[in-house]
């Protein structure tokens, strides 16, 4: 009886390793798959397969992202990831949205993002801080086209916090007669980490104004209120 029990304990692994391959052989070729499906009953299938068993299926979507040349953008792996992950699932969400367009369900990533960052907050009275903002200026004037202004707007924000922080950063222009109001940029910034960022921008003065006002905001992702408030004078006699 000894020896039969001891046979048998031996063939388990092997068996569990076997059954282990084809669950994730499945969760590859068949589940994923489906949760693009034209037919709402199959993507609801498949979802449930990976909400029944995340063990096995959050690695699976994990790396279906994960690389840098995969075009898989299906939003129900977001949503997925946003319910089983964890924080350390934002940085490749974040990198895979930016690559989106807005017709690609681009809220859904955004959302998983702010669920996982909301499902594992660690809370800090610390702000992130606006180190530094400049304009580098650089005119291209195109042909016909006098009033033509290419700049780049260069800023730092550093985050003293001892947790990591999810922001969003909004920029406003006043006083000018184009692209008064620049597209959010979003940021997971690490603790005590140090955001540089270069964003290109077309700055033209109104006429007769000695400078153009600019609106910097830091946001909390999720937060209604902002972070940080700063406002900034950028002389007109640099365009």
């Amino acid at each position: 009886m000894i020896m039969l029990f001891s046979a048998g304990f031996l063939r388990i692994p092997p068996a569990h390793a076997f059954f282990e391959e084809q669950v994730k052989y499945g969760f590859e070729h068949r589940w994923l798959p489906m949760l693009a499906d034209t037919a709402p009953e199959k993507r609801f299938q498949a979802m449930q397969a990976f909400l029944t068993y995340p063990e096995w299926g959050l690695p699976v979507l994990r790396n279906s992202i994960k690389t840098p040349e995969s075009d898989n953008h299906s939003w129900q792996i977001a949503m997925l990831i946003g319910m089983l992950g964890d924080a350390s699932d934002i940085p490749l969400l974040l990198t895979r949205w930016r690559k989106l367009d807005k017709h690609e369900r681009s809220e859904v990533w955004l959302g998983a993002m702010q669920r996982l960052y909301w499902k594992n907050y660690v809370p800090s009275e610390i702000i992130p801080k606006l180190k530094s903002l400049s304009v580098k200026y650089s005119k291209n004037v195109a042909e016909g086209d006098k009033d033509s202004n290419k700049s780049d707007l260069l800023y730092e924000i550093v985050n003293p916090a001892p947790v990591s922080r999810l922001i969003r950063v909004t920029l406003q222009f006043w006083q000018t007669r184009i692209q008064e109001k620049l597209p959010t940029e979003y940021f997971l910034i690490p603790a005590g980490g140090l955001l540089k960022t270069t964003m290109p921008v077309r700055i033209l003065p109104v006429a007769h104004t000695k400078s153009v006002r600019l609106d910097f905001r830091i946001w909390e992702v999720g937060v209604s209120e902002p972070l940080l408030h700063r406002t900034v004078s950028i002389p007109s006699t640099g365009f």
